[in-house]
């Protein structure tokens, strides 16, 4: 598999990298659907819309109907919370971060097409047992996305593409930052065949060219054919991680790719998926996660986590 991939590879940083060593024995590419899951809280609903892996072992999945999933083993065991509609404490999010202080912080936004744009922000101070929500008026202030990694102070991206830096504890004092045109979700995308990732941290052509930002322009990462069309790219422990595929065959082979010292580490060979999303935890671990399901990579494997 490893001669049709040409490779032209710098040096790349990613502002949510973690530089940790590592030395993992090379072995045949799978993807697993075996689930380690020997214990459940109630009957699990495997849609997930977003995955915080927090530290160590503890991740938490933001559930696609409403709810949190959150393990403390990595995977093994998933306890559910906020997830009953009925109840006072239901909790809807799309996205949620963890700041410096280790406050929980969740986003719900929606630009408006049927009906009228909103945006709502949730924190927690007790890793998620109860929450404190407020809504903006989108005509004034409109989060949109989180911009800041795990464990970093909470920044925002705006449904028009601004960069506002939190200035307090309860996400009312908000501090403009930048501007990033790429990430201006309120104009037509008029460049055709390219695409962003990580906050416009990363970014991708059609012709397989792989950029990351610096602080004046694009630095050139490696060029990888016959990807046309990334899901997901994930700096982690001192590797580019890509998801992708070719949209020109049929049926659509989806590949994982490790990119480590200027070389192909791994390639794991994907069933056809819905788009597949990568995460890093701070031990250095690759996660990845669709509509169904959050894997670990262990070696050149994708072991199913939930």
């Amino acid at each position: 598999m490893m001669r049709y991939w040409i490779l032209v590879l710098g040096v790349a940083v990613g502002a949510c990298s973690q530089q940790q060593e590592q030395d993992k024995q090379k072995a045949p590419s799978v993807l697993s659907d075996k689930t380690d899951l020997r214990q459940r809280t109630r009957k699990a609903d495997h849609a997930v819309h977003d995955l915080l892996p927090v530290s160590g072992d503890t991740l938490i999945a933001v559930k696609w109907h409403g709810g949190l999933a959150i393990t403390t083993n990595a995977g093994q065991t998933w306890q559910h919370l906020h997830d009953q509609r009925d109840k006072p404490d239901f909790l809807y999010i799309k996205y949620l971060t963890i700041d410096h202080n280790y406050v929980l912080w969740g986003l719900d936004s929606w630009p408006g097409v049927h009906e009228p744009p909103y945006s709502r922000m949730a924190y927690s101070t007790d890793f998620g047992k109860t929450w404190i929500r407020r809504e903006f008026n989108p005509r004034i202030f409109f989060p949109y996305k989180f911009y800041s990694c795990a464990r970093q102070p909470v920044q925002i991206i705006t449904y028009n593409g601004q960069i506002h830096h939190m200035g307090d504890a309860e996400g009312q004092k908000w501090k403009l930052v930048k501007a990033v045109p790429e990430l201006n979700y309120s104009v037509n995308d008029t460049v055709f065949g390219d695409s962003y990732f990580d906050g416009a941290r990363f970014k991708f052509l059609e012709t397989g060219e792989l950029f990351s930002r610096t602080s004046r322009d694009w630095k050139p990462i490696v060029t990888i054919k016959p990807i046309s069309e990334l899901n997901d790219v994930c700096a982690c422990d001192g590797s580019i991680y890509l998801v992708g595929y070719n949209r020109s065959f049929s049926p659509t082979p989806h590949y994982l790719l490790q990119i480590t010292n200027s070389q192909i580490k791994d390639t794991v060979l994907l069933p056809e998926l819905e788009q597949l999303n990568l995460r890093c935890d701070n031990q250095g671990r690759l996660w990845a996660f669709d509509y169904r399901r959050v894997w670990i990579k262990a070696g050149n494997r994708l072991i199913r986590r939930y």
